[in-house]
């Protein structure tokens, strides 16, 4: 399966893409710092900002996935608005994109828990968006994330999932399951 990974790099995507081996996967991330640690890890790596749509849809020419997966986030940048940017504008581009390429598949990172206000509303638009894709769509809804390179060094408020384990799930529901909204805890 040829599989655009955009959010390789962050805490999700780093701890999915070992159990993509016997995949095509090209990893989708903004730094080229950052595409230079995917490409030694074995990585096909691309540099491309989800909102840039134009960029993003040449590289998808370029590349011709059938599956599209969308691990983007900003946490870095706080926990709130630019987040709420990356799911709603960055996953419009990347369903735009993958809709116009003609992927057969498409894979969204929600949430397990409750948000509040604009977060609600950003996650609720990326999953009834995903929803009307023509293609097979699948939400995979993550437990608040713990252990290396997360917020929490242990398990936090449930619901939660450990990332080597919501890594290694995430792999086979992108890879095996059939449409439908997956709850990963």
């Amino acid at each position: 399966m040829r599989i655009l990974l955009a959010g390789a790099t962050g805490v999700l995507g780093r701890a999915t893409l070992p159990h993509l081996r016997g995949h095509e996967v090209v990893g989708l991330t903004r730094s080229a710092v950052k595409a230079q640690h995917l490409r030694e890890r074995g990585v096909e790596a691309a540099v491309c900002d989800v909102f840039d749509y134009d960029g993003l849809l040449r590289l998808m020419q370029s590349v011709r996935p059938q599956t599209v997966v969308n691990f983007v986030t900003d946490l870095a940048s706080g926990p709130t608005e630019a987040n709420n940017r990356a799911r709603s504008e960055g996953g419009h581009n990347l369903l735009n994109a993958a809709t116009e390429v003609k992927a057969a598949r498409v894979v969204v990172e929600s949430v397990a828990f409750m948000l509040d206000d604009d977060a609600a509303e950003a996650v609720e638009q990326l999953e009834q968006t995903t929803r009307g894709f023509s293609g097979e769509a699948l939400i995979l809804r993550f437990g608040r994330l713990w252990g290396p390179g997360t917020f929490y060094d242990t398990p936090p408020q449930p619901p939660a999932v450990q990332i080597d384990k919501a890594g290694a799930e995430a792999a086979r529901l992108l890879t095996h399951a059939p449409s439908g909204t997956y709850i990963v805890t």
